[in-house]
Order: C-alpha cells, then structure tokens, then sequence
C-alpha cells in the first residue's frame, strides 16, 4: 500500500489499494496533477536559488575591500553551496508532495489525498450518493495552453463540515470537490455522469462498471475494451 504513493504511473484497472478502503469498494480512477506543475515548482526553487546566490555574490562583491579577498571567497562559496543545497532539498520536497499527493473516484466516492509535506497529509471525500453536479472548466489562457484543467463535484451537503474517516483521522466534507491541474477534466466529468447514472439505475451491476480511462476514445477505445470484457458502461 505505502507502494502506491510512490509509485511513478498508474495502470488500468488500477487493482491499488489505499488507507481506508472499504473491502467492497473498487478503484475506476486514479491519479495525480499534470506533470507541467512540477516541473514549474521546481524551476521556481532553482530560479529562487540562483536569485538569491547571485544577489549574495554581488552583495559580497561590493564589500569585499573591507573584508578582504579570502573572507569574500568564502562567503561567496557558502552562498552558493546553499544555494545548490536549497535546489536539491527543494526539489525533492516538490516532487515528494507530487508524488504522493493522489485522487480517487471508487465505486462509493471521490477521494483525495493531500501531502502539506512529506510526511503529514490531510483526506478529502466526497460519497458519490452526495454529488448533485460536476463541471469542467480552465481558469485562464496559461491553464488551457498547457492543459491545467479542473474538474469539480458540487455536494448537497453543507457548505462544510467535519466528519472521520476510516482511518480515525480527519476528513473534511465541503460543498465542492476538485479535482485540478488535469489534462482530461470534461472527459473525466462525462465518465461521472454515466457512473452516478449506473448508481442510480444499475446499482447491482457497480461491481463491473468500466473504469475511467484517459487519453483512449472512439474506436481506439472499443478495440482496448475488448481485451476486457468483464467490464460495461
């Protein structure tokens, strides 16, 4: 289990598992942000690093008559041994937040869990019986040039409230759930309006219910689908 939230890629049929699982609940999706918002966290660290080594440099530069040549050396190493070691650290720390930070849609619910660092996270869920309606939308040209799209669920509860999840921690129920920064949000919002469909009319048949997956359609989609023929949607 500890291996799925460092675990490079995700395949069909995501036969996971994940803390708090029911036994009788199935995973139809998974997966993470788009790649481009790592790639951004981290060259935001580099270029934060590099500003500040060179600010350094020049700062130490400019006062090295009064401190001398080989104070000056060495203030100017440290600056930039810092700098590399905040890249590294940075890095990591942007990748490790990446990685692990994952969401689900089950045959029960969508579900989300969020890393704030490494080592602590916080899981947000939403029961399938409980969405009133989804979207799929773009926040700007940026967004959509590189395909940052967010996907969301909009709940009939309240606008918020606090309730245990099956792990005894925390979880939190808000009256929207998102899912952002995919590549395939108003893809991913059709396959849950078949899916609460299946809820509503087919309920006994959920156990076989097609999962969710990205990037296939049409013909290309039918001929993979074959190779699986347990599954219907």
């Amino acid at each position: 289990m500890a291996d799925l939230f460092t675990r490079p890629t995700f395949e069909f049929p995501y036969t996971y598992k994940f803390p708090g699982q029911a036994s009788d609940e199935r995973i139809l999706y998974l997966t993470r942000e788009n790649k481009v918002v790592l790639w951004w966290r981290i060259g935001m660290t580099v270029a934060a690093s590099l500003a500040l080594a060179i600010v350094g440099t020049l700062l130490v530069n400019s006062v090295s008559p009064m401190i001398g040549t080989g104070a000056a050396s060495t203030l100017i190493f440290v600056f930039w041994f810092l700098a590399l070691a905040f890249i590294l650290v940075g890095s990591w720390w942007s990748h490790a937040l990446w990685q692990k930070s994952i969401a689900f849609i089950t045959t029960k619910r969508l579900i989300k869990f969020i890393y704030t660092t490494p080592f602590n996270r916080h899981v947000l869920a939403l029961p399938l019986d409980m969405i009133v309606d989804t979207g799929a939308y773009t926040k700007g040209f940026i967004q959509a040039l590189f395909r940052l799209e967010t996907f969301t669920a909009r709940s009939s509860a309240a606008s918020s409230g606090v309730a245990t999840d099956d792990e005894g921690g925390e979880r939190i129920n808000k009256k929207y759930f998102y899912i952002e920064n995919i590549a395939f949000a108003e893809d991913l919002q059709h396959y849950l309006s078949k899916l609460l469909d299946a809820i509503k009319h087919h309920r006994h048949r959920l156990d076989t219910f097609r999962p969710f997956i990205p990037h296939l359609k049409g013909e290309t989609r039918k001929k993979f689908m074959e190779q699986y023929p347990e599954y219907w949607s």
